[in-house]
């Protein structure tokens, strides 16, 4: 079993919450709350997670979505006043999505303090990319539950200051200008699943040519997982190249 201490996930991020559970919630998966549930005997972690057993960081992460957003666009409204909206939308997506919040996860080392159920658990369980943006969402919701918008807004900042230029990345744009030099032909995206809950949907989306699969990708919204099928896609299509270029 990994370090799963609240305490020292507070030292952490440098922030001691008032009310801990409200930090245990957000880091709660559902799996350790069905395992625990089913399984209530076998609990043997320390009594800040017992207090927030039958609670987990779905609803939570619900609110974190939100207040990640609004920090986000405050921030990015400031710091590029010249900039068109549907540039600052893009930055944004860029932003909060799955990808690049998964990497600020992985700076504070979130995916060794997630509780997750015994069946979940695993190294490469804790790194996955879904999981871990999801519970950070959640610990946004959690500190601005615990201090307010400023605290969360200070959490938030100390990774986006790290960033000082954000370069826009439009993949299907990219995508489009590499399909038609090789195939003469515009990608075509297909959304092949949607999953979650109401507040929390996420899309599936795959990119083809001339009906050949070239990537896939999820997001948060529609744009989101075509713009993650796109930079899956270009990835692949440099591969083979590169692949093609050794065997000449």
């Amino acid at each position: 079993m990994l370090d799963k201490n609240p305490e020292k996930f507070q030292e952490v991020i440098g922030y001691k919450f008032n009310n801990l559970k409200v930090l245990v919630t957000a880091l709660t998966h559902v799996s350790y709350v069905k395992e625990a549930a089913n399984e209530a005997s076998d609990c043997d972690v320390n009594s800040a997670v017992s207090i927030c057993i039958e609670d987990y960081n779905e609803r939570m992460e619900f609110l974190g979505d939100s207040i990640l957003s609004a920090i986000i666009t405050e921030t990015l409204y400031i710091r590029y006043p010249s900039e068109p909206e549907g540039k600052l939308s893009q930055l944004k997506a860029q932003i909060v999505s799955a990808c690049n919040l998964s990497f600020w996860a992985k700076k504070i080392c979130l995916g060794e303090y997630i509780f997750l159920g015994k069946n979940e658990d695993s190294r490469q369980a804790r790194k996955r990319k879904h999981l871990l943006c999801d519970v950070f969402e959640a610990v946004v919701g959690a500190l601005y539950l615990d201090g307010g918008y400023e605290v969360a807004k200070k959490f938030i900042l100390k990774f986006l200051e790290s960033q000082k230029k954000i370069i826009m990345r439009d993949y299907k744009s990219k995508l489009q200008e590499i399909t038609q030099l090789i195939y003469k032909k515009l990608p075509e995206y297909k959304i092949v699943n949607e999953f979650g809950s109401d507040h929390n949907k996420k899309f599936e989306a795959e990119v083809y040519v001339n009906s050949e699969f070239l990537g896939k990708g999820i997001g948060s919204s529609k744009k989101q997982a075509h713009q993650v099928a796109a930079e899956q896609a270009i990835r692949n299509i440099n591969r083979s190249t590169f692949a093609n270029d050794v065997k000449k």
